[in-house]
């Protein structure tokens, strides 16, 4: 994920060279910019109100790096849930099973019931329609 901030540093510390441009994965305009002096001057300017889109388009673009807090595989996070006020049935039956799918658009995480075969969800990062597959 690129930062704005970042971003806005890249802008303002080498200035005209397009290297912000670069960096949000715009190649073409990012060696433009290198070789006219960011339009000599006048894009550069125009990039200080564009930096935040810039940046939100490369995160759409481009899916999330692995995050391996979001990917926790100890057997721990496998367990069932601790009885609750010592009853050890009352965990039972209360939640059905679930499982984990990935958004085809941004690559978000999406935990949905794991008897919804053909169902269609929302994802909760982008609002690209789903539908789970068998």
């Amino acid at each position: 994920m690129r930062s704005v901030g970042i971003t806005y540093l890249i802008w303002f510390l080498a200035p005209a060279l397009g290297i912000h441009r670069l960096y949000c994965g715009r190649i073409g305009t990012g060696l433009l910019w290198c070789f006219t002096g960011g339009l000599l001057g006048i894009g550069w300017l125009v990039d200080l109100f564009l930096i935040p889109s810039l940046v939100r388009e490369a995160n759409l673009r481009e899916p999330p790096l692995f995050n391996p807090r979001h990917y926790d595989r100890s057997a721990a996070a496998h367990a069932p849930p601790p009885p609750a006020h010592g009853n050890p049935q009352a965990h039972v039956g209360v939640a059905p099973a679930h499982r984990v799918i990935y958004c085809t658009h941004c690559g978000s995480p999406m935990q949905v019931p794991a008897g919804a075969i053909g169902h269609q969800y929302a994802c909760p990062r982008c609002r690209t329609i789903l539908e789970v597959p068998a």
